[in-house]
């Protein structure tokens, strides 16, 4: 008995040919692959008379320290102005609460990413910097973001590329608070982690962690600071250093800042201690540390550090203090100025390039390795620091800057 007759057959065999050719053009229509995040050079932090800043927040208790950070940054240039995209994280899970706020941020086919138009985030940060009337040049535009967190990174990166943002702050995924003099430790999971490491590795433009240890306490959220505040910027050398030392300097701008840098000079070469470094083969990141192989090139590394510092010696004496240790314990130095609470904030570069740097670090316990070895030493648990610590990143496609190499 025949079950199919040649007409459909034929009607099926077509069916089957059309199914097959429109598959993978639909699915490449709807399907989103990871983001490749372009490498042209983006507005840096010296380059334009706008700053743009991409602010990541994890609620409601990272906005005081935000504000204090964004403060300080605030050229009192006209010329110069400022603006501040806040960015709310919120992570994706089955719930039907994040179904219903999905469904509500929907619009124009983005749901993940849309501008928080009012609400209390948005009101308690217009408010903090709108409050004060001469931080009319700072202008503030809140969003949220709504995704995974094993693909946060992308959302991050694809608004800072989109908005040419010159840095991403990202709050460090611990806070240290007083509480009956004493600190406490609070953490929003190690997942949260994840997101600050792949963002690292793929902004498209400098990052920024922020490891609060109080910075905001002093803020009142319906006006802007008054108070001095010390800002110390330590620095070595590296692209990653004359970065945070390029922030330094436009904190000084800033009249209730006074900005302090702390150089490191070493004059034993490559050794100290009789320890080399030699590239890691360990698959453990959590006991190595990392440095840039633009020290292949010590010379032009050098060469760059000391002009950085010639300018910003030139553009700020008398209105910034520059303090020079040759020769010195490094642990036990950049403990001390963490511990000793004389700076509201301390600013330091990822990855130095001097193999020194590293290696008097060798046998101290890596605790945070993605913050590189200084900011790992002063956002230790356990070492008394008081200080709030801001660990910059340069552009990672910048032309003068290294792979980074694991080392023991």
């Amino acid at each position: 008995m025949q079950v199919l007759n040649d007409e459909a057959f034929a009607i099926l065999v077509l069916m089957a040919l059309f199914t097959t050719f429109i598959t993978v053009p639909t699915v490449m229509a709807i399907y989103t692959p990871a983001r490749v995040f372009s490498t042209r050079a983006r507005h840096r932090l010296q380059s334009t008379d706008e700053l743009r800043i991409l602010a990541c927040i994890h609620g409601h208790g990272n906005i005081p320290s935000l504000i204090n950070l964004i403060e300080s940054t605030r050229s009192t240039n006209k010329a110069s102005r400022l603006k501040l995209y806040v960015m709310h994280l919120i992570e994706l899970t089955e719930r039907s609460s994040s179904i219903i706020l999905v469904q509500r941020l929907r619009k124009n086919g983005l749901p993940f990413i849309n501008r928080l138009r009012r609400g209390e985030l948005h009101d308690r940060v217009a408010d903090a910097f709108q409050a004060n009337g001469q931080l009319g040049r700072v202008t503030v535009r809140p969003t949220t973001s709504i995704s995974m967190l094993t693909t946060m990174h992308e959302d991050i990166c694809h608004v800072a590329e989109k908005k040419m943002v010159a840095m991403i702050v990202l709050p460090f995924h611990k806070q240290w608070r007083k509480i009956n003099d004493e600190d406490e430790e609070e953490s929003v999971g190690h997942e949260w982690r994840g997101v600050n490491q792949r963002v690292l590795e793929v902004a498209p433009c400098s990052v920024a962690m922020l490891v609060d240890r109080g910075l905001g306490s002093r803020v009142e959220m319906t006006s802007a600071p008054t108070t001095i505040q010390n800002i110390c910027v330590i620095f070595f050398g590296g692209p990653d250093d004359r970065e945070a030392l390029e922030l330094g300097g436009r904190m000084a701008e800033h009249p209730t800042m006074k900005v302090t840098v702390i150089r490191f000079l070493d004059k034993n070469g490559g050794e100290r201690d009789g320890v080399m470094l030699t590239p890691s083969h360990s698959r453990n990141e959590e006991i190595r540390h990392s440095f840039s192989t633009a020290i292949n090139n010590p010379q032009a590394e050098k060469e760059h550090d000391e002009g950085a510092l010639a300018m910003f010696i030139m553009k700020w004496e008398g209105t910034v203090e520059l303090i020079e240790k040759i020769d010195v314990n490094i642990i036990d130095e950049v403990l001390g100025i963490g511990r000793r609470g004389d700076y509201d904030l301390i600013i330091v570069g990822r990855a130095q390039c001097q193999y020194t740097v590293v290696a008097a670090l060798v046998h101290h316990p890596t605790e945070h390795p993605e913050l590189g070895p200084i900011g790992d030493v002063l956002a230790s648990s356990g070492q008394g620091i008081t200080s709030s610590v801001l660990v910059v990143q340069a552009q990672q496609h910048d032309t003068t800057k290294a792979e980074e190499l694991l080392v023991s």
